[in-house]
């Protein structure tokens, strides 16, 4: 299967459950990271899994590892406000994910965003 473009725009939709979501988010915050820094989507997601793989990655692409945790941030960003347009993003939710995007690291912002509906079940109950 090829791999698709990072930089052709896809729509966004509201899935529903916010566990789709956040791999909604994901995913497209990936591809426009990917697209900015000129690699797959799929290279980007294996370079953020850790600190380690990131600096790999800066170093094989000849890019700073800065500049690359700062275009996922930047793609992350861009799909949580595609979110919360759509609709899909509870607006309780959104401020937290805006500031976890803001301030945590690529590496642990994944493991975050992929828990995402268990912290707004937890948040959502004590309102």
């Amino acid at each position: 299967t090829p791999v698709a473009d990072p930089c052709k725009a896809r729509d966004w939709r509201n899935p529903g459950s916010l566990s789709q979501v956040a791999e909604q988010i994901v995913l497209s915050g990936l591809d426009g990271a990917a697209c900015k820094l000129g690699v797959s989507r799929e290279d980007l997601m294996l370079a953020v899994r850790n600190d380690q793989a990131l600096d790999e990655f800066s170093a094989e692409h000849d890019v700073k590892r800065s500049e690359a945790e700062q275009a996922v941030r930047a793609g992350l960003l861009r799909a949580v406000d595609d979110a919360i347009e759509a609709g899909a993003l509870p607006g309780f939710v959104a401020p937290l994910v805006r500031g976890a995007v803001e301030r945590i690291p690529p590496s642990r912002l994944l493991d975050l965003l992929e828990q995402l509906p268990t912290l707004a079940g937890t948040l959502g109950g004590r309102r």
